[in-house]
């Protein structure tokens, strides 16, 4: 692997020095499912249904109590017309095309500890942690130049390249997080906004990269490490592009 350096010059992006962009100036987000019982979201054959995996529980049941499998069914649900499908199988979440950051060279002396690639394995990225508060810190690797694309005092964890390869998504924050989106061919850093204490996470990509899914969480209903919530659809307006700074 060649050594990388510090990417400079015209037309390079800065992302750790700006500040975050407002998602809704370049999409909109929809609420697909409402009782914060969904998890795994993945679009299904065109990208017209999702498929999850939903928890059966009343509000009179205890939320703390273990959460047997046979308690947790697939379903799909069409994103036009709502219709909801039982189905006999859950489907598998994607994955986030994890590297092995061994493999990889530190960048600036620090240990990468994460490291995701993208679909075409050109372009990759990783996390590092640093400090007496462990702050993760993110770099992105494009050829043979490097950059930092997250910095100050929040922590920031990769989650995946999109399915095209042009946005890379990462969880801002530790509750309450928010999903922050980089797009790698406009240069543009925005986050999807919201006013609570929620937990955002778990990004899966359409085909074609117009809508991203991801989980909404109150933070209610847990099962091993992931929470359960809302699903919601964030769909790129590709009319609109944030404009580089």
């Amino acid at each position: 692997m060649s050594a990388c350096s510090e990417k400079k010059g015209p037309g390079s992006s800065d992302w750790s020095g700006q500040g975050f962009g407002d998602a809704t100036d370049i999409g909109t987000v929809t609420q697909l499912t409402d009782d914060y019982r969904s998890i795994y979201p993945v679009f299904g054959p065109g990208d017209t249904i999702v498929y999850y995996r939903r928890l059966l529980l009343t509000d009179a049941q205890d939320t703390f109590a273990y959460y047997p499998d046979e308690l947790i069914k697939p379903y799909g649900k069409h994103i036009s017309t709502g219709r909801l499908y039982t189905l006999s199988k859950a489907s598998e979440f994607p994955s986030a095309r994890e590297i092995d950051p061994v493999r990889l060279p530190h960048a600036f002396g620090k240990k990468p500890v994460f490291a995701v690639a993208s679909p075409d394995s050109a372009s990759y990225a990783f996390e590092t942690v640093e400090g007496v508060n462990q702050v993760h810190t993110l770099f992105l690797v494009e050829g043979d130049s490097l950059r930092q694309i997250s910095a100050g005092s929040v922590s920031c964890f990769l989650d995946r390249f999109s399915s095209t390869g042009r946005y890379l998504t990462a969880i801002c924050g530790k509750v309450p997080t928010w999903i922050l989106i980089f797009d790698l061919v406009d240069g543009g850093v925005y986050r999807i906004p919201h006013d609570g204490t929620y937990i955002d996470y778990l990004t899966s990509f359409s085909s074609d990269d117009r809508m991203m899914l991801f989980i909404r969480s109150n933070n209610a209903y847990r099962y091993g490490r992931d929470f359960f919530g809302n699903i919601d659809i964030f769909k790129f307006d590709g009319t609109r592009r944030i404009r580089k700074k």
